[in-house]
């Protein structure tokens, strides 16, 4: 199960890097509405959310992602990706037990089995892809990657 869970993910991050090549650097701060994020802030939003969400269903430990300061697309493609090679070493390293551990995210005090954990890091990963999508229509880019690999 572990081994399939990362290989679906996956694909979606390495569509999601290949999404953000498509990016001007120019638009690394566009967002569509007050209030929203940015381009680059919602693509590390991506990348460090899954990375905190597979870190706590290994060890149970919780931290929030840092704040990353950056100001080109370049700096963000390269934050994900590095985000993305810890990710896959952290998920890879998984066992049946931690996706039976109970782990709790305290920040809605959600108190779940790993395994749910990897249903939510892909739910999120699809959901904030969905939105670099329209982002990326919204700059003008005209040719992006098909929705998964």
């Amino acid at each position: 199960m572990i081994e399939r869970s990362l290989k679906d993910w996956l694909t979606h991050r390495r569509v999601l890097e290949e999404l953000l090549k498509t990016v001007k650097d120019t638009d690394v701060n566009f967002k569509p509405w007050d209030g929203a994020m940015t381009l680059g802030q919602l693509a590390l939003h991506i990348a460090g959310w899954a990375d905190t969400f597979i870190t706590l269903t290994k060890t149970g430990e919780f931290s929030k992602p840092e704040n990353m300061n950056y100001t080109t697309m370049t700096e963000v493609r390269e934050a994900v990706h590095e985000l993305t090679e810890k990710t896959v070493t952290t998920y890879s390293s998984l066992t049946p037990e931690d996706l039976e551990a109970v782990r709790t995210f305290p920040i809605s005090n959600f108190q779940l089995p790993g395994k749910v954990y990897l249903k939510i890091i892909y739910d999120h990963e699809v959901h904030h892809k969905g939105q670099l999508y329209i982002y990326a229509r919204m700059t003008g880019v005209e040719k992006v990657p098909f929705f998964r690999a």
